[in-house]
Formats: C-alpha cells, structure tokens, sequence
C-alpha cells in the first residue's frame, strides 16, 4: 500500500528552516503510519466477520468438521426404530370342554419395541379362528404402534371330537428377533351325555305296520346317568312314537371308550305316520351338568303299496322340486301315483290339504297296467300364472309347500307331497 504524503505550505509564501521542516516531516509520516494502521485494521476486521458467518477458513482442514442435527420424520412412514413382540402366555389350556361347547381365549400381544409391529395371521391346525378383538373382522394383518397392545383371539370347538388335545395357530411378525408366534391351545373334550351315533335312523317302515329301532346313550361322568324324562320336539306326530329306557349292559358299556353309565333307547314308531320320509327329536332329561336336554334326532321313512314318481321327485325326501318359478310365467308338473297289492282297488286319491293356497292339484283318470296288478294314477301340481311372490324352500327361508292326500288305503290312510319352490316378481 502506498501513502502520498503533502509537503506543508511556507508562512507567507516563505520557507520553513530546516529545523521547523524536519518537524513537519515526523508529523506528516505519523499520520501516514496511523492511516496505515487504521486501514489494516478495518480489513482485518471485514475479514474476522466473515470467519464467524460461514464457519471456517478456507484451507483450515484442522478445524473438526460440522455435526449435523436430527432429521424430522417423514409424514405417514414408520419412523425409524425396531418392533419387539411380547405376549402375556403364548400357551393357555381350556382344561375340561364339553363336547359341543365352543371357547375362546384373548392373547394379548404387545410391541415393546421402537418401531411399528406387523402382525400376519398364518396357519392354524385346527378349526380355530384367530380374530382381532381391537378391530372389525377377522385379523389378517395389523399395525401395532411402539408401546400400544392388540388381542388375538382363538376360538375353539368340540364338535365331536373326543379327549385331549393341543391345537397351534401361528401369527408372522416383523420383530427380527422373534419373526412368528405360535398360540398353543389345550384341554381335554368330553361329554356329559350323548348318543352313539348320533342319530338313529329306520332303515324301512312299512305303512301300517310298528317299526321299533335302539340308540344307546352313554355318560361319560363318574356321576351315573339317570332318565329324569323326555319330551318330542314335533308335537304333530308325537302320538305315533313312543320311547323307552333301559339301563346298559357292561358288555355294551364296554363299546365305547370313555363311557361310565347309560341306557338303551329304544323307539317304536307306531302305524299311522303319512307316507314318505318323517323326522322327529326327542330330548332327553337328565341329571348331568353340560348341554341339556340331550337332543336324539329320528328320521326315516314310510313306505306303502303306493308310490310316487316323475320329473322332480325325490322319493328318498318325498319331495317334489320345483325350484324357482316365474311369476308371470307359473309351473306344472305332472306325477304318477302308483299302487300296487292286495289293496291296491280299495285306494281313491282325494285332496285332503293343500298349503299354500297359490298351489293347485288336479287329479286323472286311474289305469290298471300290467295285466291290472299295477294302478296308475296322474296328479297334476301347478302354480298358476300370475302368482304372488312366495318362498317355499324349506328351513328358515320358508316352510315347504305341502299336499296331503286320502287314499282309502287300510293300512297308509294318507300320502304326503312336499313341494319345494319360490315364486319370483
């Protein structure tokens, strides 16, 4: 840097001694030297605040480089961290279950980790349900946030299967550590009371003729089994059956594994029952803890010199199937009823009750075949055009279509036709 400096003015237009411009001199080069001064202070300044705004020199490696602060988490992500799974008791056992009895038990998961826990229902080895209790529907995959529980739950059912056992039901995780859970049921399933089969069917029952078949029923309790009563769940054909109790013998107690007491049960159905297939329950009063009454269903069928044929008939449920029917458009089916024996002259058809109203049953001409051993005779059922919309399906979606007809047959005085069908709009 370089400093101009002035030569001072003479007094009047003269000149200084030499004494008076050495003064001069020294003061002129004390105020270059403090300009100098002032000038490289104000750079060096300039120069600090830099420094101290943008961190460091260049070049000046030796200074311990910036440490960046924390990220802010990215909005809808899992955040950073790992799951950990924990459960409360991966095994639980029911202990004793009745046979047709069903229950459940809440695991309860827990993610004690610092991540979002995934849990995937997987296999199980039974007929259990895994469903979450902390949502709707069945659980197939949950998030479970740092901290916070879910319940799991499984549900077991008897039916039908007998003593103990151990039931798995697995659930995927995203815990490293731990990357599936098995949920471990046990117990042990018995009966109070029950029969062997379970229901007791009649192989034939003749028209007019009594028809006796057995049941046994055993206790499994080392309580003994005792009869306190019965009743018949169809109060409509309750007179034709009639129900009696013997105690087991050892040898027949013997049959079945488990079993301590029981009775014979045996049924007697008793002429008179329309012809065709017939069901009826009886419910068994006893002294036992558990499912009461015990339930025996009774089914078979009742079979005659008369007979039924033609398109849509099923002779194994006496059922004629219509199935769905156009209203605008109606149905017809036509149906042989055919009579055969030593009774066969003596038998007239004759409508006895038809339901629902909206059915029509038209009866033909009888002809003898074969030689006149075998009568026929043609029955037509319709459903009109034009019908109101009916459902007639059977079961909880309608009570089937019914036609009871006279025969004058001594020994099957009634035939049963049932229609299955639904009219449509």
């Amino acid at each position: 840097m370089t400093f101009h400096v002035p030569l001072p003015d003479t007094e009047r237009g003269g000149h200084l001694s030499s004494t008076g411009l050495q003064r001069k001199l020294i003061e002129n080069m004390k105020i270059a030297i403090a300009l100098a001064l002032t000038a490289a202070l104000g750079v060096g300044a300039g120069f600090g605040m830099a420094v101290w705004r943008f961190g460091s020199l260049p070049g000046e490696s030796e200074l311990p480089p910036l440490v960046p602060g924390p990220e802010p988490p990215e909005l809808g992500g899992a955040g950073p961290g790992n799951p950990r799974v924990a459960v409360d008791a991966e095994k639980y056992d029911f202990g004793v279950m009745d046979l047709d009895a069903e229950m459940s038990h809440d695991f309860v998961i827990k993610n004690i980790g610092d991540g979002v826990l995934n849990l995937r229902k997987g296999q199980t080895s039974c007929r259990c349900t895994v469903s979450n209790l902390d949502t709707t529907g069945n659980l197939d995959t949950i998030d479970v946030l740092p901290g916070r529980s879910t319940k799991v739950t499984l549900t077991w059912e008897g039916n039908e299967v007998l003593g103990p056992y151990r039931q798995t039901a697995t659930i995927h995780t995203n815990d490293t550590a731990r990357p599936r859970l098995e949920l471990v049921v046990s117990g042990r399933i018995t009966a109070a009371a029950r029969t062997v089969p379970r229901e007791l069917v009649f192989s034939q029952v003749t028209a007019g003729e009594p028809a006796t078949a057995e049941i046994p029923l055993y206790g499994y309790l080392e309580e003994a089994l005792e009869v306190h009563g019965y009743e018949l769940a169809r109060p409509e054909t309750a007179e034709y059956f009639d129900v009696a109790f013997e105690p087991l013998t050892p040898e027949l107690l013997k049959e079945e594994d488990g079993a301590k007491s029981g009775f014979l049960v045996k049924v007697t159905v008793k002429p008179g029952l329309p012809q065709g297939p017939f069901r009826q329950t009886i419910k068994v009063q006893t002294n036992l803890e558990g499912p009461t009454p015990v339930e025996i269903p009774v089914k078979g069928t009742v079979t005659s010199d008369i007979m039924v044929a033609g398109p849509g008939w099923s002779d194994e449920h006496g059922l004629l199937d219509l199935a769905a029917v156009a209203s605008r458009d109606g149905a017809e089916r036509r149906l042989l009823l055919i009579v055969r024996g030593p009774h066969r002259r003596e038998v007239h058809f004759e409508p006895a009750e038809i339901s629902p109203d909206l059915l029509r049953v038209e009866l033909g001409h009888t002809k003898e075949v074969n030689n006149g051993l075998v009568l026929q005779t043609p029955i037509w059922i319709r459903i009109p055009p034009g019908s109101r919309p009916a459902n007639h399906l059977g079961g909880e979606q309608g009570d089937l279509g019914t036609i009871l007809l006279k025969t004058g047959h001594p020994k099957a005085p009634l035939l049963r036709i049932r229609v299955r069908f639904v009219v449509e709009g």
